[in-house]
This record gives structure tokens, C-alpha cells and sequence, in this order.
């Protein structure tokens, strides 16, 4: 009869087993972590156009208008009109709720308008500057976020420090259990928790009584990233 011994359990998910030599040899199983705080390196500014007019075809006409008009800006700033990208269009009624019920008021319009780009502090001051410049109020929110291209570096870093934590942990519980460690049987790596979204927002609203965009000064929340895995050693 196939006998299993559990030798210990600890709560940093180090297991210790030993079974019957002539089915298995026995292991140790051993969670390692590492993270890290990072900077987001890109930046997402959003500005949202609407209009209310009593006829929708003057509502739409009027979001295009102060969509060309807000592309202008952008382009000044240096950014190309293929790197500005429309989202969230939506037309309706505008409903005005009263005492007898609701009354159709004319229709609302609204887009707005995303470009992604590096974050850049002077570059970020710039857009401040320029929209509170314009006449009219400018509606817009900067949102900051990691890239895939920094986030999966980051990761690929933390695995390995994550492993060397196992390691670690594994060798000190061996000599302290008067084991030894072996070879690698098997890594385990994932888990099924959606990663959380890196994203600090910041809105603004524009307008001609605004400090100069020079003096506002735009820092990103660092955000975490975290790696875990699990190995398990061959003891004898």
C-alpha cells in the first residue's frame, strides 16, 4: 500500500513531501514572488466634443466643426491626424424632465477624440498651454498607462527574480530540514486573476482664466506589477 508522509506545511506555500521510494521520490514545493513599482511611460489624452442643437443633422455638423478645429490644435502640437482616433460617438434626444413628464428638447451629439502617445512632461504642459488659449472651454482628460513593451520587460525580470525567491526559500528549508535539493521536476507559473489596469486619470477643464500650461507640472502614479510562481524540487 502506497504510504504519503506530509513532513510539513507552511503558510508561504513551501510543501515538504516524501512517498513510498518505490512509486516517487520526494520533493519540496515552494512559492517565489518579486515586484516592483514602475512609472507608466505612456500617456492618453481624451477630449470630448458634444453639441445641442433642436436638429441633429446641426448637432452633428457642430461636433464636426469643433472636431476639425481641435484636430488643428493637434496638429500644431505635432501630432499627425492619423494618430488622433474617435471613440464614443453617441447621438440621442436631450429629455427635460418636468412636473407632466418628459419633453423632447433638440439632440445631443457627442464623440470624443484619443491620442496615445510617450509621456513627455513638456509635451503634456503644452497641450495645457494651448487649450487654455482657446475661446471656448476644451473638455479633456489625461489618463497615464504601461506599455506592453515596458510591462512585458518588467515581467520577464520578475519571473526570474521570482524563481531565485523560490530557490531560496527551498534551500534554506532544506537545511534546516536536513535534505537536499536536487534537480527542477516542475515550474508552475500563472494564475487566474485578471491583471488590474495601470491607469491614473487626471481631468482638466480648459479654459481662458487657466494658469499657463507651463506651470502645471503632470507625474504619473507609480503602479505595481507582481510575479509568482511555483517550483518544485527533487530532495534527497
Amino acid at each position: 500500500m502506497k504510504k504519503l508522509l506530509l513532513i510539513m506545511v507552511l503558510a508561504s506555500g513551501t510543501v515538504f513531501g516524501q512517498t513510498d521510494q518505490a512509486t516517487s521520490k520526494s520533493t519540496v514545493t515552494v512559492n517565489g514572488t518579486s515586484k516592483v513599482y514602475i512609472t507608466p511611460d505612456m500617456t492618453e489624452l481624451n477630449i470630448h466634443v458634444s453639441s445641442l442643437k433642436m436638429d441633429m443633422a446641426a448637432a452633428t455638423k457642430a461636433i464636426g466643426d469643433q472636431t476639425q478645429k481641435y484636430l488643428k490644435i493637434l496638429k500644431d502640437l505635432g501630432f499627425k491626424e492619423t494618430d488622433v482616433k474617435t471613440t464614443n460617438f453617441s447621438a440621442s434626444k436631450n429629455r427635460i424632465y418636468r412636473a407632466n413628464g418628459p419633453i423632447d428638447s433638440g439632440y445631443v451629439v457627442s464623440q470624443n477624440l484619443t491620442v496615445k502617445f510617450a509621456y513627455n512632461q513638456v509635451t503634456l504642459q503644452a497641450i495645457a498651454a494651448r487649450f487654455s488659449g482657446v475661446k471656448d472651454p476644451v473638455d479633456f482628460n489625461i489618463g497615464f498607462y504601461v506599455s506592453d513593451q515596458l510591462r512585458e520587460k518588467t515581467e520577464a525580470d520578475l519571473q526570474g527574480k521570482a524563481v531565485a525567491d523560490a530557490r531560496k526559500k527551498a534551500t534554506n528549508l532544506s537545511v534546516a530540514a536536513g535534505v537536499k535539493m536536487t534537480t527542477v521536476k516542475a515550474i508552475v507559473y500563472g494564475n487566474d486573476v485578471s491583471a488590474p489596469v495601470y491607469y491614473k486619470d487626471m481631468r482638466m477643464l480648459a479654459n481662458a482664466e487657466m494658469a499657463d500650461g507651463a506651470n502645471l507640472s503632470f507625474a504619473p502614479q507609480e503602479v505595481e506589477l507582481q510575479e509568482t510562481v511555483t517550483v518544485v524540487w527533487f530532495i534527497e
